[in-house]
């Protein structure tokens, strides 16, 4: 009996969730904002000039 009444307070518990986290759902489309006259991505990498750079050293290929 009390194996049957755990199953079921479970089972309940379950379908709340499930139902909750269905109910709940929004299907609101939210634009992102743009910068005041837009930007060009290409532009940015083009006037991308003097950059710092940075020497890495890669030991992940040392065979004995």
């Amino acid at each position: 009996m009390r194996k049957i009444s755990l199953i079921a307070v479970t089972s309940v518990v379950i379908l709340a969730g499930v139902g909750g986290w269905v109910a709940s759902t929004t299907h609101a489309r939210v634009q992102a904002p743009l910068a005041v006259g837009g930007m060009d991505p290409l532009q940015i990498t083009i006037d991308a000039r003097d950059l710092p750079t940075e020497h890495v050293v890669d030991y992940s290929f040392i065979y004995s």
